[in-house]
């Protein structure tokens, strides 16, 4: 327990330290918790970070850091995620987290219009926002996204469909430890008390997580249908070896969403955790995509 007050401490730190401030807004039954770089009288254009499953709205802070000069950044925890506390939640489907996404940012933001940026989950939610509230989006980054059909099944994928088995159900030091090896392109050594504390705190959150990824294998394909339905110019970011969603879920996008609108990046040696593995690589390209969204002024027009 001193050791998982002392990460967090670890990670309120790092965020202070990169400009953030933490804060909590209650909207509805759910009390928020998210990181912003700014405050209401900050005029910088708006991005939305959005983390994966079972992570935590820190997870962005390193891809983050390259637009944190030009833009104001917001990072939530998801229900069902983090600090964010959500007790009466008994569905986590794509378009009612967008739904909560929406009432969160009104309450938040008002009607500013924002980037959004999502990494897995984050960017399936971001996706299905991006189609249910396209006045609201000016640009869509999807770093991975779950929620697309994979032409060429993943290994995870695989193992789960010919054995039954769920290697993101994981639940002991064991579980965690195998399915880090998944994660990354060349992931490093994770030491086995870690793996144990990483369960033990998922454990607590062992019926949250369990809808969660229930509702998530319902919502397997649901981006399918609402890829065409967004109307921002759209960024796509993959590792090229992402054992956990095959990139060939590039096919299903190039045909849904039309070229002019549409930029791909796939980065080498980088496995599903690519904001991880490769956090600087895939931060200037996120801001490459934003800058051009900057309206520049000039003194006298």
């Amino acid at each position: 327990m001193v050791l998982v007050h002392l990460l967090y401490g670890i990670f309120k730190t790092l965020a202070w330290l990169a400009g953030y401030s933490e804060h909590y807004v209650t909207v509805d039954d759910i009390e928020w918790s998210y990181l912003d770089s700014g405050n209401a009288k900050d005029e910088r254009p708006i991005v939305l970070f959005l983390h994966g499953f079972s992570s935590v709205k820190n997870s962005m802070l390193r891809v983050a850091r390259a637009t944190s000069y030009d833009f104001r950044v917001l990072m939530p925890d998801m229900p069902g995620h983090g600090n964010t506390t959500a007790p009466s939640i008994t569905s986590y489907r794509a378009t009612e987290q967008a739904m909560r996404l929406e009432a969160f940012l009104q309450k938040v933001i008002g009607s500013a219009k924002i980037h959004v940026v999502g990494c897995s989950m984050g960017g399936m939610i971001s996706g299905t926002y991006a189609s249910m509230y396209p006045d609201r989006v000016l640009s869509t980054t999807l770093i991975c996204p779950a929620g697309v059909s994979m032409p060429t099944k993943s290994p995870l994928l695989q193992i789960f469909e010919s054995t039954g088995e769920n290697y993101m159900r994981a639940t002991t030091a064991d579980d965690f430890i195998r399915l880090h090896t998944f994660m990354f392109h060349a992931p490093r050594k994770l030491p086995h008390f870690v793996a144990n504390l990483v369960a033990k705190e998922r454990a607590k959150q062992g019926d949250v997580l369990e809808r969660l990824m229930s509702d998530i294998l319902l919502d397997f394909q649901t981006l399918d249908d609402k890829l065409d339905q967004i109307q921002s110019r759209v960024q796509i970011i993959w590792g090229d070896n992402d054992q956990i969603l095959d990139n060939s879920s590039l096919e299903i996008i190039r045909q849904k969403i039309p070229d002019h609108r549409l930029q791909v990046h796939m980065v080498p040696e980088a496995g599903h955790c690519v904001h991880q593995e490769k956090h600087a690589e895939v931060g200037a390209l996120v801001h490459t995509f934003l800058a051009q969204f900057i309206t520049v002024s000039v003194p006298g027009q």
